[in-house]
């Protein structure tokens, strides 16, 4: 009886530090037009996608308390106008508090427009930086309806799509690459090379990320399921102590 129940108990815990071990995909949608704090007060807040693209969300994978890949869906299937468009800088908050942490520097375009250079498939700087959701400066944004470098088109009004990054990146992500003459279906982020093989992130994960034009954002809170080593630690405390009265109890029934 005994054996049986320290057996049971053993199995319990590797079962339980395997499963916080193993790495966990988490899918995620489009809920949001615009980031919080973003809109424009024109018909624009109401629509998810204004023409092409149509990022219809993706999927996260966590090891642990590690971000190691980002791989967002696209649903765009017409070729029209794909060519006028280019991806952003990928916007990461490792704690939902609204201040943006990392941005993995895409871009090398300082106004949006059609025809900026695409990103190839490689490696790309991700910078550690500090900046508030709303705070307005370092920005990239969109521009405007049919003005300037959107004549004739309309997009996105006013919306960040990427970052004036400065100072010394903290190490490399690879980026799938985006393709000048069409959409692909998927578009991945894979953060393994970094130093400790992926992203710390110690808490509900955000994401922000757009296209030149902003007709299309993602802006997305990530729930990370791994729970943090000290809660593991009470936990596997917890259960000792129940063993330990479990035993406690059984012994004075034996005797």
């Amino acid at each position: 009886m005994k054996k049986l129940g320290l057996g049971l108990f053993l199995l319990l815990l590797i079962f339980l530090f395997t499963s916080w071990a193993m790495a966990t995909t988490i899918t995620f949608g489009d809920n949001n037009p615009y980031w919080p704090g973003w809109e424009n007060n024109t018909w624009d807040d109401m629509k998810d996608t204004i023409g092409t693209p149509d990022l219809s969300g993706g999927y996260a994978t966590l090891s642990q308390n590690l971000l190691t890949s980002l791989t967002f869906e696209n649903a765009t299937t017409s070729e029209d106008l794909w060519t006028l468009l280019s991806p952003g800088d990928l916007f990461i908050d490792v704690n939902s508090d609204q201040v943006w942490d990392y941005v993995v520097d895409l871009t090398t375009w300082s106004e949006s427009g059609p025809n900026v250079s695409d990103p190839g498939s490689g490696n790309y700087g991700i910078y550690a930086i500090s900046h508030n959701l709303e705070e307005s400066s370092d920005y990239v944004f969109s521009g405007s309806d049919n003005t300037g470098n959107w004549s004739g088109y309309y997009i996105r009004d006013h919306h960040p799509v990427a970052f004036n990054v400065s100072g010394t990146g903290i190490g490399s992500v690879w980026f799938s690459g985006w393709p000048l003459d069409a959409p692909e279906s998927q578009y991945s982020f894979d953060f393994t090379a970094l130093s400790d093989g992926g992203l710390l992130i110690p808490g509900t994960l955000t994401i922000g990320w757009a296209v030149t034009c902003a007709n299309d954002v993602i802006y997305e809170k990530i729930p990370n399921p791994v729970p943090e080593p000290a809660t593991m630690l009470l936990f596997g405390v917890g259960l000792c102590g129940l063993a330990f009265v479990g035993r406690k109890k059984l012994l004075r029934q034996e005797s």
